[in-house]
């Protein structure tokens, strides 16, 4: 079947603010019928069974699946919107028109400005960018919805400044005399590893109003190195 429905997405990747109102058409070409397996522990809805001949099709049949620790609930696309968008979350089946990449320029606190650029999905695969994965969620108390939410950034920014704050540091080990013993880097190799880490411990105050995964991370290619402190 095709049943198209509206779907509102953020107002730049990896934030769950809509305020600007961003909207794409979706059309789930899937299956009309979507057996959906509950999990009793966290509600998450995974696709079981489907069929596009009946809602009593023996392939929507309950008995042969795993009772004890799955609730059961059957989906008919046919029957609004929102449950189409359900069934194209679960199958990933449905197309979209190409959504516009998101760009942004950046201004750094002392370096030129950038563009950021984010690339969205070509016509199908939108649902699975924009949503978190397994958050379609079905209260089997209450008989509830609960709909995908936004994406958001794996790390936090915390997270990646205290990542790039250890890479940095071990860089400064490795090209220290105390290095020396666990590499052979030449002089050259040595200036462009402590210019890297330079950059690196440059990122909180360069970027310090701008969303770690939107920094520039350079394309320089970084010579091998050994971290002394990792071969105590």
């Amino acid at each position: 079947m095709n049943k198209t429905f509206t779907v509102t997405y953020a107002d730049e990747p990896y934030k769950t603010t809509t305020a600007d109102g961003n909207t794409f058409e979706c059309t789930y070409t899937g299956p009309r019928w979507i057996l959906g397996q509950v999990d009793r522990d966290d509600d998450q809805v995974r696709e079981a069974g489907r069929s596009d001949s009946s809602a009593t099709d023996v392939a929507l049949d309950t008995a042969g699946f795993e009772p004890d620790a799955y609730d059961y609930i059957l989906l008919d696309a046919n029957e609004s919107d929102a449950m189409a968008a359900r069934c194209a979350y679960m199958t990933d089946e449905y197309t979209h028109p190409d959504v516009d990449d998101y760009s942004e320029v950046i201004s750094p606190a002392t370096g030129a400005d950038f563009t950021f650029e984010h690339i969205y999905e070509g016509t199908t695969g939108m649902l699975a960018h924009i949503y978190m994965g397994d958050s379609l969620l079905y209260n089997h108390e209450t008989s509830t919805w609960t709909d995908p939410v936004l994406r958001t950034h794996n790390n936090t920014r915390e997270q990646t400044l205290a990542t790039w704050a250890d890479q940095a540091a071990g860089i400064r080990r490795a090209i220290s005399s105390a290095g020396d013993a666990h590499n052979t880097l030449t002089d050259a190799e040595k200036t462009t590893l402590g210019n890297h880490a330079t950059w690196l411990e440059s990122i909180p105050t360069e970027y310090a109003d701008i969303n770690h995964w939107k920094v520039p991370y350079p394309e320089t290619v970084l010579p091998n190195y050994v971290d002394p402190a990792d071969q105590e």
